[in-house]
């Protein structure tokens, strides 16, 4: 029967513990709670009267009954009668001898042990203790807390797969040319992307045939969306690049833009986009003497446009731009030095240089009484640079060399 006593004391702990207004509670007065809840449900668990189980457990004839331990034999009860699990399922089973029982027990009495709390029934039981103290109010235990489920949602994050975001933010006015450039070709449903922007254009990428080829396309405003295709182990090797060049103007000068993709290590794509232009009117800069052979340079190799790459030795050296890539670097000094060739298509940075990818036009010029002798090396593709080299090793680069004009 439940103490009313113990019952009071119990309530009023479960009240402090976890009630709304409850003040919480010290360790003692928990582990208090903990003893009296345990008290409680050894209470409430049924102690059968003696006899009353051997007369409900009275087994049928050749059937094996249950071994009661020692407390619930008769006149074991008041010590008069000690008796062993083993004479009592003899005497409770018709035809079975005690000695034949005894023998199988000789190892020592069965004597029923107290079934264990099952560890998550522990752990339950430590956790309510510790939370009726009240200690997880405390700012350590709150923030802590706090990190923890940060923790764990950082790591959720990271685990869920998630396609690559390889495309730049939408500005205003980008989706409707987006959707124009989706119009003009086949691209795969889902894999244009904005990879660059610049004052003047706009650089897509795309694919088409389920992702084997690779696609650049260039937009600048006034002209139509110009595109490029490779396949992914071309661009593997050399960068794609795409042109979009505008008509000449009433001055004659004429203005572009080109776009480069190439691929990162994890096969992500990557853009960048560079404007040029060509005066068809000489530098301002240049001297009388210039300007006139800037005109000759022009007329007599039919150059769209004519610029000064550099000097040497106070010469000027000029490169010249006729259509569909060709182009030509010339040099007075004496006589005319030219060598011309095809513009090279974009190419990495980091091969220019290289014997895997040589200058596009070299010369090899003489020394003179006015100077030593120059190496010219012009390389073109994803950037335009000249390297002037003095006094350089006589044997000249194969296939280039020496090269005055016929």
């Amino acid at each position: 029967m439940t103490d009313p006593g113990h019952g009071e004391e119990r309530r009023e702990l479960e009240r402090r513990a976890f009630g709304k207004d409850g003040s919480g509670l010290s360790e003692a007065e928990a582990a208090r709670l903990s003893e009296l809840r345990h008290e409680d449900a050894a209470r409430r668990d049924p102690i059968p009267e003696p006899g009353a189980s051997l007369e409900a457990a009275t087994p049928l004839p050749g059937s094996l009954a249950p071994i009661p331990g020692p407390a619930l034999i008769p006149g074991a009860l008041d010590g008069t009668r000690p008796m062993t699990p083993a004479v009592a399922v003899a005497a409770s089973t018709p035809g079975l001898a005690p000695s034949a029982v005894a023998d199988s027990a000789s190892e020592g009495p069965a004597i029923p042990a107290k079934t264990p709390r099952p560890p998550i029934g522990r752990l339950r039981a430590e956790v309510s203790a510790w939370l009726a103290t009240g200690r997880w109010k405390r700012p350590r235990y709150l923030i802590g807390g706090l990190i923890a489920l940060l923790l764990v949602g950082v790591l959720i994050g990271v685990a869920i797969p998630r396609p690559p975001d390889v495309g730049l933010a939408l500005r205003a006015g980008e989706g409707e040319r987006r959707d124009k450039v989706a119009e003009r070709a086949d691209f795969d449903p889902g894999s244009l992307a904005l990879l660059a922007r610049s004052d003047h254009a706009l650089l897509w990428y795309a694919t088409q045939s389920r992702g084997d080829l690779l696609c650049a396309i260039i937009d600048v405003k006034g002209s139509p969306p110009q595109h490029n295709c490779l396949p992914r182990r071309a661009i593997r090797e050399q960068p794609l690049d795409v042109v979009s060049q505008s008509k000449p103007g009433a001055d004659g000068n004429v203005a572009g833009d080109q776009g480069a993709v190439t691929l990162s290590g994890t096969g992500a794509p990557m853009g960048s986009l560079q404007h040029w232009s060509f005066a068809a009117n000489p530098d301002p800069g240049l001297s009388p003497e210039e300007t006139a052979i800037w005109k000759r340079v022009t007329s007599e190799n039919g150059f769209k446009a004519t610029m000064i790459a550099g000097r040497m030795s106070g010469i000027p050296i000029w490169v010249g731009y006729r259509d569909q890539g060709d182009l030509c670097l010339i040099v007075e000094d004496g006589q005319t030095y030219k060598d011309c060739g095809q513009q090279s298509g974009v190419a990495s940075p980091s091969r220019f240089g290289t014997d895997e990818l040589p200058p596009t036009l070299v010369l090899d010029l003489p020394a003179t009484d006015q100077h030593v002798a120059y190496r010219l090396e012009y390389w073109t593709g994803f950037s335009s640079y000249l390297v002037v080299t003095a006094n350089p090793d006589p044997q000249p680069t194969p296939p280039f060399g020496l090269k005055p004009a016929a």
